[in-house]
């Protein structure tokens, strides 16, 4: 058994996924590894250059672009590791970050998983951290403006704004770009939910985490390079369907989770807020604020939106 299993699901991202492995292989020569890379059908020769360049990664060429969840479960089915880490292809391991992250969940039994401190490539912390969504904190969060929702508590409280990062701190929901968790956990189970298409995988995964009983922390002495929005496997996606298929996967988290009817209600409250500001678009366009086309955009986000059914109520007993 290794001491860590590196899945990196990939999809034309061959600049980025170089870098990545390079800084693995320099930066863990005190771990017994493997690192797995799932490339989804890359048309960028991603795979050809993992094959060429690091012939010890265990390289899975899928055909067709199968997405972050399966990709991270067909990794996870090949892993031997004691602790398996989903990392991005658009990270870059800095020293002994994964070292401190092994060491953390060898010495703390009651912490499932970890992460590290995300910074941008020019060091700059990167606050990509949060609670789980609440009711309160979906609606403060996406539907008042920005300057203010900022400034109100549940908005604050999620995405942990007021928190100090300086420290080893709790964090139920870091990135998926970067998450260490205990291989032993899921081994009866799917390690990712796959009726996660795009969205909330890993939320769904955190929130699993805390239901056995465990935390998740986050080490800013392990710091990873995160080059945030580069490498997503849903790039060719047009921005309209992935912003509907997000607040979908919200309600599908929610069903999973809180159960039918709180995702029900939380599916009409969305409903109403994308009503309400379609309406204060079209006031907007009247006065020539907004054009016609932006109001046309929130109609079709909340046609797509509100035509959806949960994939988890499909499967409910009547």
């Amino acid at each position: 058994m290794y001491d860590l299993s590196i899945i990196i699901v990939n999809w034309n991202s061959r600049e980025l996924l170089q870098k990545c492995l390079s800084s693995i292989y320099d930066n863990t020569n005190m771990l017994t590894i493997e690192v797995i890379v799932v490339d989804n059908a890359s048309s960028d020769g991603s795979a050809d250059m993992v094959a060429g360049r690091f012939p010890q990664v265990g390289l899975i060429r899928n055909k067709h672009n199968y997405g972050f969840a399966r990709g991270n479960n067909q990794g996870f089915l090949r892993s031997k590791g004691k602790y398996v880490l989903i990392l991005n292809p658009d990270t870059e391991v800095v020293n002994d970050a994964l070292l401190k992250m092994v060491g953390y969940l060898k010495l703390n039994k009651e912490v499932g998983a970890v992460s590290g401190r995300l910074v941008y490539p020019d060091g700059t912390f990167q606050r990509y951290y949060s609670r789980f969504p609440t009711f309160l904190s979906i609606l403060t969060t996406w539907f008042l403006p920005r300057t203010i929702a900022h400034k109100s508590k549940p908005t604050r409280a999620y995405l942990m704004l007021d928190d100090d990062f300086s420290k080893e701190i709790e964090v139920p929901q870091p990135a998926g770009s970067c998450l260490m968790v205990r291989r032993d956990l899921f081994l009866e189970e799917d390690f990712m939910d796959e009726q996660f298409p795009i969205f909330f995988n890993d939320v769904d995964l955190c929130r699993r985490v805390y239901d056995k009983g465990l935390k998740i922390f986050v080490l800013p002495a392990a710091e990873i390079i995160h080059c945030k929005g580069k490498g997503g496997l849903e790039q060719g996606k047009p921005f309209l369907f992935l912003s509907a298929e997000y607040f979908i996967s919200m309600v599908d988290y929610f069903t999973k989770h809180e159960g039918a009817i709180k995702a029900q209600l939380l599916k009409i409250l969305l409903c109403f807020g994308f009503l309400v500001r379609s309406l204060f678009f079209l006031m907007e366009v009247i006065l020539t604020i907004k054009t016609i086309e932006e109001f046309e955009y929130e109609l079709k986000r909340l046609h797509l939106f509100s035509g959806r059914k949960s994939v988890f109520s499909r499967s409910l007993p009547k």
